[in-house]
């Protein structure tokens, strides 16, 4: 009878042993989803907060002459996770500005998502991609935000302290998982968005081999 009650316990403690080891490994997963949202936009080495421009490496996106960054971001999210929803054909006769359009809220939306930010809505006609902003709508050329090579987050290891959550793990090729050109260290809090929990990053350094 002992032996039977012994077992049965061994095999409660093993299944939820298992049940934990799934649910971080679950977490793990979204984690390595939430960063990929970056990387595969070319978006690595930046931080959220404004700097003292004496950090050559990191780009400072709370620093207002890097919200042309930020816009980038929107943009380039749904052109390629949120097409059908997002992005609708130029009205324009001429579309001098690009053959899109993508509305502010939906730019909003994303940074709102991924770093719980709000920035001031701007034409970005000095760097590449160009945008036009019209006061309502972005205008764009949709292909401009579809990168060659994408990397996506490998996420390995978690840690947390003080409500700051930190992830390190590799980066890989999407057409090749077995090709890991780079690590990265990624910072984030815990954010809630539509009622859900998920994550605004802080920081993301990646280093290639």
């Amino acid at each position: 009878m002992r032996r039977k009650i012994f077992i049965s316990i061994l095999i409660l403690i093993l299944a939820v042993l298992s049940l934990g080891a799934a649910k971080q490994q679950s977490e793990k997963q979204r984690m390595g989803i939430f960063i990929s949202n970056f990387t595969e936009l070319g978006m690595y080495d930046f931080d959220v907060y404004e700097g003292d421009g004496e950090d050559g490496r990191l780009t400072h996106l709370g620093d207002p002459i890097n919200t042309s960054e930020l816009i980038k971001f929107g943009i380039g999210h749904n052109v390629i996770n949120n097409p059908k929803s997002t992005v609708k054909p130029c009205p324009d006769k001429n579309c001098e500005y690009g053959n899109s359009i993508m509305s502010a809220q939906s730019v909003s939306a994303s940074l709102k998502r991924y770093f719980n930010m709000s920035i001031k809505h701007n034409s970005v006609l000095n760097d590449l991609p160009q945008i036009y902003f019209d006061g309502k709508n972005y205008h764009f050329y949709a292909e401009d935000f579809k990168p060659e090579r994408v990397y996506y987050a490998d996420v390995q290891n978690v840690s947390k302290r003080k409500g700051i959550i930190t992830m390190t793990g590799e980066l890989y090729d999407v057409k090749n998982k077995s090709d890991r050109p780079a690590t990265f260290e990624a910072t984030a809090k815990p954010h809630k968005y539509n009622n859900k929990d998920t994550w605004a990053i802080l920081s993301l350094t990646v280093d290639w081999e």
